[in-house]
């Protein structure tokens, strides 16, 4: 599954990514590397996507399209 985030770097030197759409719903995360903001939204959109996160059924291919906000 592909999921198409916007990621930008706010002037507190934080980095903020949001995925809009009706598969998870708006979901926007923040932190202070830009590899973490990542993995933070890959943990929050498996989480949504997911049809019990009791189940531990994972998304391996979850892909995130990131698109530069400059």
């Amino acid at each position: 599954m592909k999921f198409p985030c916007r990621i930008t770097r706010l002037t507190d030197g934080q980095w903020s990514i949001r995925h809009v759409g009706t598969d998870a719903g708006p979901v926007e995360v923040k932190a202070y590397s830009r590899e973490e903001a990542l993995e933070k939204m890959r943990n929050e959109l498996r989480f949504w996507i997911e049809s019990c996160p009791c189940t531990g059924q994972s998304y391996r291919n979850l892909q995130i399209e990131v698109v530069e906000v400059t």
